[in-house]
């Protein structure tokens, strides 16, 4: 009896695997034809193709800005490995695999600022282990199960290795298979500000680095020593190029201000008295777009342009079809495969030995084992950030009639993983705020006055639910490797500019900030009524709450910095949960974490749609937040909900 019980148990478990995955197919595959035929289900309506064109390309213009300053990010941390084009064909190519198998497409996929910071480590441990990066990078996203070992560094012959059964792509798929995708919902606010806090520090640290370390440290400035033919006075020559490049930075500095600031208004023209409703609205949701357009535009007047000299976007000179520098698109990943990079490291290693560019990096069997670790890293990463992303643009407050897939979702998202792997290319996953703000430009929306006259409220009827919108914008990203000539006239500075207003954009709607801010107020001057102020919450337990928070941020920004050990700092962020559930409550009773960091409201409690007002007529359907409605930009009111305090990321 004992032993037919245990196979009775063995059976059911064995069952169990995979009937999430199961699930979600059996919950969305009856509907896929509609997700390309229809706007509301039923029918195929004027209105909803009118949507699906506004909502692609607002969906655009924020994936391929993102883009370009990661790619731009990635080609000075590399030296040029990885650059735009790669972050292109990432962005636009796992896009458009996930529209057309996805479960839910309204995620926005791409590569994103966490998964930049982890690719510039890996290639740190690349450069450690003597390791070749790209094939090493694929060991970390691909696990080919190849059956050679390496050759001695740089001998012929090839034997007989073992294979290693680990892989991140795998790791997703598997984590699917097991159903642990139901973890993410354990996630709460708590977690999501120090996360989006995190970037926006993160975002502004290397905007400000980029544009100060010319100046107060002389980065840069040194001549290359490649004189002009007829030099004769090389030293006045040497002073003469420091003077123009100091220049070129302070001007750069000055055009990443006036992005800035031409960016912070735009945001915030819905506070505008000027102009229509209309207009302030677009103006708000391509704030970005607009501005840098126009400093990009100024700096070409003659005086300036004279001072920036060569501070451009460094991009290929092809069109972008080839890689950033000359190899093939895939990537040989077999043990003793030589580094493709080879030569571009030679002509950038002045100071290398004569045997080191003579001899090619060769990966070996020991390497990739040792890529397991980063690989687990990344799955970890990935767990969090992608399922809140994923998560966030299925927010019960946009009344989705179809169900979710989080358990295939993660699955397919580990095969894209497996498959840039083979090309070398960095990996995506849900972007944030891309995702939910995809999902809003899709929305019916109709604005209340709140009952206070304080503002506006926002209420959300329908939504397209659609594959065309995230395939027209990812297949646009994707054509847009043929656009770098024209991202090449972009200065330096402009895009750091763009990279400050990403960093304190994404500020507003986080309650930490809010906390913080609050933290160093005059106490005379503080607003009585806050959220977070309950009858049973003082105001110490507040500040107690928010520096436990920021602690964490500088945690995870210090571990993100640190040589070698950066590779960890994605499992310090996938920690957070464990701590806000088990550490949490023994810091504060549950009435203040209530109050602090209340539980988001069940999926189905606002799945249907609330009835439209009779006498409010439905509102444009920004893709912004609640808060623009109350002012433009970001704010969010102090929402506390586990969205509302992702909007802003």
């Amino acid at each position: 009896m004992e032993a037919e019980g245990e196979k009775k148990g063995r059976r059911r478990r064995c069952s169990a695997v995979g009937k999430d995955v199961a699930a979600d197919l059996n919950g969305r595959i009856p509907l896929y034809k509609s997700d390309w035929l229809t706007t509301d289900g039923r029918h195929c309506r004027r209105s909803g193709v009118f949507k699906i064109a506004s909502a692609s390309l607002f969906s655009y213009i924020s994936s391929i800005l993102p883009a370009i300053v990661i790619g731009n990010i990635l080609d000075d941390q590399t030296d040029g490995q990885l650059g735009l084009p790669e972050v292109l064909i990432s962005t636009g190519g796992m896009g458009v695999v996930w529209a057309l198998v996805g479960g839910q497409p309204l995620c926005i996929i791409g590569v994103t600022m966490p998964v930049a910071i982890f690719t510039s480590v890996c290639y740190k441990l690349a450069e450690a282990l003597d390791a070749p990066f790209l094939p090493w990078l694929g060991w970390v996203c691909i696990f080919s199960g190849a059956r050679r070992t390496p050759r001695t560094r740089y001998s012929a012959d090839l034997t007989p290795a073992p294979s290693f059964p680990a892989h991140a792509g795998l790791m997703h798929i598997a984590l699917a298979i097991f159903g642990a995708v139901h973890f993410v919902n354990k996630t709460t606010a708590f977690s999501c500000e120090i996360f989006g806090f995190f970037i926006s520090v993160t975002y502004i640290w290397d905007a400000l680095v980029a544009l100060l370390d010319p100046i107060i440290t002389g980065k840069d400035l040194d001549f290359d020593g490649t004189y002009p033919p007829g030099t004769n006075d090389t030293v006045a020559y040497d002073e003469l190029y420091k003077t123009q490049q100091r220049g070129a930075a302070f001007t750069n500095l000055a055009l990443a201000g006036g992005t800035y600031v031409l960016c912070m208004a735009f945001h915030r023209a819905q506070r505008w008295r000027l102009f229509t409703p209309g207009v302030r609205v677009l103006l708000a949701d391509y704030a970005a777009a607009l501005s840098l357009g126009v400093l990009t535009a100024l700096s070409y007047i003659p005086v300036v342009d004279d001072a920036i000299g060569d501070k451009r976007l460094d991009v290929p000179d092809d069109n972008g079809l080839n890689p950033s520098f000359d190899r093939s698109w895939p990537v040989d990943l077999s043990a003793g495969a030589e580094d493709p990079a080879a030569e571009l490291i030679v002509e950038s290693a002045s100071n290398a030995t004569a045997a080191a560019l003579e001899e090619p990096l060769v990966l070996e069997a020991w390497q990739i084992a040792a890529s397991i670790l980063p690989a687990l890293m990344l799955t970890a990463l990935f767990f969090f950030d992608h399922n809140v992303s994923s998560k966030l643009a299925q927010d019960p407050k946009f009344h989705l009639q179809k169900p979710s897939a989080y358990h295939w979702d993660f699955s397919v998202l580990g095969l894209e993983v497996l498959l840039v792997g083979l090309f070398g290319v960095p990996p995506g996953n849900g972007l944030i705020p891309q995702a939910p703000l995809h999902t809003r430009a899709l929305a019916t929306v109709e604005l209340q006055e709140r009952a206070s006259g304080s503002g506006h409220k926002e209420t959300f009827h329908s939504v397209v639910e659609t594959r065309w919108s995230n395939l027209i914008q990812s297949t646009a990203v994707l054509c847009s490797v043929f656009a770098l000539p024209a991202i090449a006239v972009i200065p330096q500075g402009c895009l750091d500019g763009v990279f400050l207003f990403l960093g304190m954009a994404g500020f507003d709607g986080n309650e930490l900030w809010e906390r913080m801010w609050l933290m160093i107020t005059q106490p005379s001057l503080r607003a009585r009524e806050l959220r977070f102020m309950g009858a049973d919450t003082r105001y110490s337990r507040v500040q107690l709450y928010t520096a436990i928070q920021l602690a964490f941020v500088v945690l995870v920004f210090v571990l993100a910095k640190l040589p070698y050990i950066a590779v960890a700092f994605p499992l310090l962020i996938a920690v957070l949960i464990p701590c806000r559930i088990y550490w949490l409550p023994r810091l504060f009773t549950p009435a203040e974490l209530d109050a602090l960091d209340p539980p988001e409201p069940p999926p189905d409690s606002a799945r249907e749609p609330e009835p439209m007002s009779p006498r409010a007529e439905p509102a444009r359907p920004s893709p912004w937040p609640d808060g623009a409605a109350e002012g433009g930009g970001l704010h969010l009111g102090g929402s506390s909900t586990l969205s509302e305090a992702h909007q802003a990321l």
